[in-house]
């Protein structure tokens, strides 16, 4: 098939990508023709710059990329966050315009769940009524029907999240978050993940399915029930209750989104519910949390956790174990979290799956850490080397470099058949050497307290540990009952 995706944003990039990779041929649009030469940059699939709420510039691409050979157009363009008159122009003009130019095209809209304007719980399926009283709605729906009325498909989609958006969670750790309506339960939340999404309009486009298809997941939630598992996994305050806002954009609905229908197609979502995502998607609570810890606006959450980190061979284990004894925490070691999850150890891992692989075990273990709390932590000399682990371990607790020479690391790992990166060295000094070069910016990045072991006994490093740790979360319990 040859596909024209119109709009490459959140879903629609995706959207390509998995259209590409099934040997499809796409062409992305973008509005802006900066987008456009950055993608083609990076991507395998043709881009071009379109205004489709100009019907002269779409019927100049028409003519330029042969309408007749374009088999399905796809309109997943935003409207920037606009009102009724962007979704006037993007939505329904962009619709009239892609339909007119390309006549014998498959045509998809990604439309919105908001269409549905239900307030009483109820479960909603693609016969239920969908007649909004706001404009934007009702835009949504002329849009649809545009597609619609040329036997393609409209596809509502539910709240999207994903890695960098998630709006649930980010409002939440940012002390943003309320529960509306619906006598302090909240309403009905109906998400959907954007890699799900894009695979729910490929596979609707691939199909040639005609019709109003639901995209949502298969957990819908109320607001109560989703911010109090969030509030727990992330230690932070569960946010109180409000009315909801009477100006909001496509106004406030409470009803549970049915995808039975898409369902019964043979679609189904990769990420069954959000929570699953939280623990599945490797990047995208990490990215949240990334979003809350720069953004600056108010203090992120850090856990009442005590985290070592430095090179193999530094002691984070021995020491680990000896600063729980002391305080009566629980010792955890990611890397036997690890092990204990793949059923192998690390070097038969590393042997038969390779480093990469390791390192995705490695970030796994370590999200499964979200919600710990009186632990002790010592984590393996590389966790720090995939971005995505940083905000994490940021997040868990207090965090402590244990500092030590490559030539006493080299001692004490001389006869450890464990260490992967060590094993046939001829030189093992030299590659500890090389590797503390690599990961002491990120070390010092991370680190609270920075601990240089050489002259301190374990028993003196783990009092010190104990000690700062100690120091900080009284300080840090102090600021914030003071806020």
């Amino acid at each position: 098939m040859k596909v024209l995706v119109a709009g490459c944003g959140f879903v629609g990039e995706r959207a390509a990508d998995l259209l590409h990779a099934s040997g499809h041929e796409v062409i992305g649009l973008t509005h802006s023709p900066e987008t456009a030469t950055r993608l083609a940059t990076v991507k395998p699939w043709r881009t071009e710059s379109c205004d489709i709420s100009n019907r002269a510039t779409v019927t100049a691409l028409a003519a330029k990329l042969d309408a007749s050979s374009i088999d399905a157009v796809i309109h997943c363009a935003s409207s920037g966050r606009g009102g009724a008159e962007m979704y006037q122009a993007v939505y329904v003009d962009g619709m009239h315009h892609l339909a007119a130019a390309f006549p014998t095209a498959f045509l998809l809209y990604t439309s919105s769940t908001s269409v549905y304007p239900q307030v009483d719980g109820e479960t909603i399926d693609e016969t239920s009524f969908a007649d909004p009283a706001r404009d934007t709605g009702r835009l949504l729906r002329e849009a649809e029907n545009i597609a619609l009325n040329a036997r393609g498909a409209a596809a509502r989609l539910a709240g999207i999240y994903g890695p960098g958006r998630s709006f649930v969670l980010k409002n939440l750790l940012e002390g943003k978050a309320a529960i509306e309506g619906n006598h302090g339960q909240g309403r009905i939340l109906n998400q959907i993940h954007a890699d799900d999404a894009a695979s729910a309009l490929v596979h609707l486009v691939t199909q040639r399915l005609s019709g109003i298809f639901n995209v949502v997941d298969d957990a819908q939630m109320t607001q109560r029930e989703c911010l109090e598992r969030l509030s727990s996994t992330f230690g932070v305050k569960m946010p109180g209750t409000r009315e909801p806002a009477p100006n909001r954009k496509r106004g406030w609905s409470h009803k549970k989104v049915s995808n039975t229908k898409l369902h019964a197609t043979g679609w189904t979502p990769r990420y069954a519910s959000y929570f699953d995502a939280l623990c599945d998607d490797p990047d995208l609570a990490s990215s949240i949390l990334d979003l809350v810890q720069t953004g600056g606006e108010t203090s992120p959450p850090r856990q009442p956790n005590i985290l070592l980190i430095g090179l193999m061979g530094s002691g984070k284990t021995t020491v680990g174990r000896i600063v729980a004894h002391m305080i009566g925490f629980k010792m955890i070691d990611t890397d036997h979290l690890i092990v204990d999850t793949a059923g192998k150890s690390i070097p038969e891992i590393f042997a038969t799956e390779g480093e990469a692989a390791f390192r995705q075990h490695e970030s796994a273990a370590l999200r499964s850490l979200l919600g710990k709390r009186g632990c002790v932590i010592a984590t393996g000399g590389g966790i720090v080397t995939q971005p995505r682990n940083m905000a994490i371990l940021r997040h868990l607790g207090y965090t402590v470099w244990l500092d030590a020479d490559p030539e006493r690391l080299a001692r004490r790992t001389a006869l450890n058949t464990n260490r992967p990166l060590l094993n046939g060295e001829e030189n093992p000094k030299a590659k500890l050497e090389r590797l503390l070069t690599e990961r002491k910016p990120l070390y010092k990045s991370l680190a609270d307290l920075r601990i240089k072991t050489a002259e301190l006994t374990p028993q003196e490093t783990a009092y010190g540990v104990m000690e700062s740790a100690r120091v900080f979360f009284a300080r840090r319990q102090k600021v914030e009952s003071v806020s």
